[in-house]
C-alpha cells in the first residue's frame, strides 16, 4: 500500500516537471518570436530616423524643396547587377536528396538551411559570400550608392494535428567594407562601438509574417516585389549614422567593397522556404 501511495507521488511530480518543461520551452520561443518581430519593427522604421538624425538633411528642408542636394541635377551612373544566391529552408540540404525531390540542384552561390518543422524553437540564420560582392573601384561615385532591389520571398507549410505558430521573417543586408572606415571616428551606431573597417545594415524590403495554422490547413505564400530605400548610401545617410565629413569623404574616395546577405528566420510548420534578391546599382 505505502508502495503505491509513493509510486503515485512519483508519477505525480514527473507530470509537473514535464509540464513545466513545456511551458519553459514554450516561454522561450515565444520570446524568440517577439524579439524578431521587433527586430523587424526597427528596421521597418530605421531609414526614417535616420532621416530625422541627419541634421544636414534637417537644414535642407529649410534651404531648399528637395533633400539631398548633392545629388540634384547629377548623371546617374550604371554601377553593375547581381543575383545574390538563394537561401533554401528544407528539410535536408544534403544536395543529392534536395535535387531529386525539389528538381533543381544546390547552385554553388546558394546557401541551404536545414530545418525541421514543429520541433522547438525555430532556424534563424544570415549568410554572406564573396560570391554575392561588388567591388566600387575609388573615385567611381562621389555622393551615393543607390540599391534597386527585386526580392523573391516564399514558403509552404502542412500542418500536422494540433495548432501551431509560424513565423517567416527575412531582410536584406549589406555590409560596406572601406579602409575609412577604420578611422576611430567611425563609430557604429547600433553598439557604439568603432566600426573596425565595415558596417553591417539593412536594405529596404525586409518582410514579416505571423499568425496560426490549425490541423490539416495547407498554406502557401510567395511574393515578388522591388523595393528601393529614400536616400541609398548618400553622404546624407552617413551623416546621419554619425561619421564626419573627412571619413565620408575617404569613404567615397577609396575603394568600396559592399558584402549582399540575407538575414532570415522560420519557425513552426514550414515545410519549404526560399530567399532571394537581385539588384542593381546606381550612383553619382
Amino acid at each position: 500500500m505505502r508502495y503505491k501511495f509513493y509510486a503515485a507521488i512519483f508519477a505525480a511530480i514527473c507530470c509537473v516537471s514535464v509540464v513545466s518543461a513545456q511551458k519553459s520551452d514554450a516561454s522561450a520561443e515565444k520570446a524568440r518570436q517577439k524579439a524578431d518581430i521587433i527586430a523587424a519593427r526597427k528596421e521597418a522604421i530605421r531609414e526614417k530616423l535616420e532621416m530625422k538624425l541627419g541634421s544636414r538633411t534637417e537644414a535642407s528642408l529649410t534651404q531648399s524643396p528637395y533633400n539631398d542636394t548633392d545629388s540634384f541635377g547629377k548623371n546617374v551612373k550604371f554601377l553593375g547587377s547581381l543575383y545574390a544566391g538563394t537561401v533554401y529552408v528544407y528539410h535536408t540540404c544534403d544536395p543529392v536528396i534536395f535535387e531529386q525531390e525539389m528538381g533543381v540542384p544546390l547552385a554553388p552561390d546558394d546557401k541551404c538551411v536545414a530545418y525541421t518543422p514543429n520541433t522547438s524553437g525555430g532556424t534563424t540564420f544570415e549568410f554572406y559570400d564573396p560570391a554575392w560582392e561588388i567591388v566600387i573601384p575609388k573615385d567611381t561615385v562621389d555622393n551615393v550608392i543607390y540599391p534597386l532591389l527585386n526580392n523573391s520571398v516564399g514558403f509552404d507549410s502542412f500542418t500536422t494535428p494540433g495548432t501551431f505558430p509560424v513565423l517567416f521573417f527575412y531582410s536584406p543586408r549589406v555590409t560596406i567594407e572601406s579602409e575609412a572606415l577604420n578611422d576611430p571616428a567611425a563609430i557604429n551606431p547600433n553598439t557604439g562601438l568603432p566600426m573596425n573597417g565595415s558596417f553591417t545594415t539593412s536594405l529596404a524590403g525586409s518582410r514579416t509574417r505571423q499568425f496560426n495554422v490549425i490541423a490539416n490547413d495547407f498554406l502557401a505564400d510567395y511574393e515578388s516585389y522591388a523595393s528601393v530605400s529614400g536616400r541609398g548610401l548618400s553622404r546624407t545617410y552617413f551623416e546621419a549614422l554619425g561619421l564626419p565629413n573627412n571619413v565620408i569623404n575617404k569613404l567615397f574616395k577609396k575603394k568600396m567593397t559592399l558584402k549582399f546577405g540575407i538575414r532570415g528566420r522560420a519557425t513552426g510548420p514550414i515545410d519549404f522556404a526560399q530567399f532571394f534578391f537581385t539588384y542593381r546599382l546606381m550612383g553619382n
